[in-house]
Order: C-alpha cells, then sequence, then structure tokens
C-alpha cells in the first residue's frame, strides 16, 4: 500500500478524535505535528507526514491501545470511522480510516 499524503490530513483527524489529546502542528518540515495528552503525562504521539518519495510499503509500526472495556472501546473507535478486522484472544483487531491496523487490547491503561 503506497501511502498518498493527502490521507494524512485524514489520519491526524482520526487520532485525535480517538485519544481525544490536543493537536499541534509542527513548525518544521520534519514532522506534521504531535498529539499530546492532558498535563502531567510525558507521553506523546507524534505523527510524520509520509511523502511521495517515501519507499515504504508496509505498515513499519503497530498501536496497541490498552482499554479495560476492550468492546466498549472497540466499538467507539469504530463509531469513529475505524474498520472491525478480527477478534484474539484478549484484543479486538481494527483499521484506521487510511489503512493502518492497530489492536485495543485487554492490558489495562491503569497497570504499569
Amino acid at each position: 500500500m503506497t501511502r498518498q499524503p493527502h490521507l494524512h490530513d485524514q489520519e491526524v483527524s482520526f487520532w485525535q478524535r480517538a485519544t481525544d489529546w490536543q493537536w499541534r502542528p509542527s513548525n518544521g518540515e520534519e514532522f506534521a505535528g504531535k498529539l499530546y495528552p492532558p498535563t502531567g503525562s510525558s507521553a506523546q504521539l507524534l505523527l510524520q507526514r509520509l511523502g511521495a518519495d517515501d519507499p515504504a510499503t508496509e505498515v513499519r509500526a503497530h498501536i496497541d491501545l490498552g482499554a479495560d472495556d476492550i468492546a466498549a472501546e472497540a466499538a467507539r473507535l469504530i463509531g469513529l470511522g475505524a474498520e472491525h478486522l478480527g477478534r484474539g484472544r484478549g484484543w479486538i483487531v481494527l483499521r484506521d480510516p487510511v489503512g493502518m491496523v492497530f489492536c485495543v487490547t485487554g492490558n489495562s491503561p491503569d497497570d504499569p
């Protein structure tokens, strides 16, 4: 699957709604921007805009979202535009609106 630059905004919008984190666009050319969680967390999700010259045709990362209620979280993400692909033992496989496969897992966000 070849990444198309115009799909980036669609992907940013999905992940912003999925995480409910604040989007801050970049002033530079290296990446498009970052999603930041509420104050107090050191986590951030950097979203890089891939150009037409990017040689990758396969996904290079896989996101697992930990949730206390896997089915409810998967349903919420499907309501935001994700597609249900299947179910495993302790996870549900989804695809975001532009094709990245990710999972909702039973790894509680409150467990280290």
